[in-house]
């Protein structure tokens, strides 16, 4: 196995089993806690910073904006390229704080949760107020307090269905693929239950309500829509799906003006 390393990056021979133990595990980040654990495994007799320095001078660590933590590149990768993963930084986040109050949100939750055909173009992640985010995650951040656990998905917590259909009704302008809507709103509430979007719902605004009762009307969740309408008061204020000075659509029902969902 070191042999065929060796055929893509050289790699000293003391550094080799380190090497030969990342390629078991396959870590898509290694910090310098890890390096300590498998230097001892394998009998190295040299400080974590130092093998760190020189696994990535012979480019099998890629340095990351999070301190002590790189991201892995595997001999399969043929050289010291990066995977490619949105979330690296994040990863490498939560290896140094597994109870970081964040999560994969809006329309990154809804492709992680396969709901969209349309990859966002940066990736989303929401963080709970009065939790300051790095500017090294390298992600637009929002901050939202959600009710509802998180999903694991690939390792990272991700909002389920129910979160993700009321942030968009509470915070619609955090929402960035309203144009994509029939492809991903529909499918995201038949994924969820009424009663999971009224957990979620708990103590918020009558005007997100409203949006909400009307988003699932639209997607054509009937049942859904009548227990939200069910929790509203008799007079509803309006509401501004969109821009407050663009009203393109009216609902009746949900006092709604939208200008943000593409015409059915």
């Amino acid at each position: 196995m070191v042999g065929a390393l060796k055929q893509t990056r050289s790699l000293p021979r003391s550094l080799a089993r380190v090497v030969e133990e990342l390629e078991l595990r396959q870590p898509a980040v290694v910090t310098r806690s890890l390096l300590g654990e498998i230097s001892a495994a394998v009998d190295l007799q040299m400080p974590e910073h130092t093998v760190a320095e020189r696994l990535v001078r012979y480019g099998w660590l890629l340095p990351l904006r999070h301190r002590d933590a790189w991201e892995f590149a595997p001999a399969a990768r043929a050289g010291r390229y990066p995977a490619g993963d949105p979330w690296i930084e994040l990863r490498a986040l939560l290896e140094h704080e597994p109870d970081a109050p964040v999560a994969v949100a809006f329309e990154s939750a809804v492709w992680e949760l396969g709901h969209s055909t349309h990859q966002p173009t940066r990736p989303v992640l929401a963080h709970r107020r009065g939790w300051r985010p790095s500017r090294s995650l390298g992600a637009r951040t929002v901050t939202f307090d959600w009710l509802l656990p998180t999903r694991s998905v690939k390792g990272l917590p991700v909002w389920d269905e129910p979160t993700i259909v009321v942030a968009a009704a509470e915070r619609p302008a955090a929402q960035g693929n309203w144009a994509n809507a029939d492809d991903w709103l529909p499918e995201t509430f038949r994924a969820l239950t009424p009663g999971e979007v009224l957990t979620e719902a708990t103590d918020r605004n009558v005007s997100t309500l409203a949006r909400l009762g009307y988003l699932a009307e639209w997607s054509d969740r009937d049942d859904v829509a009548d227990a939200i309408e069910a929790v509203l008061p008799n007079r509803l204020p309006v509401a501004f799906l969109g821009p407050r000075d663009r009203r393109d659509r009216w609902s009746r029902r949900w006092h709604v003006y939208d200008s943000l969902l593409p015409t059915r």
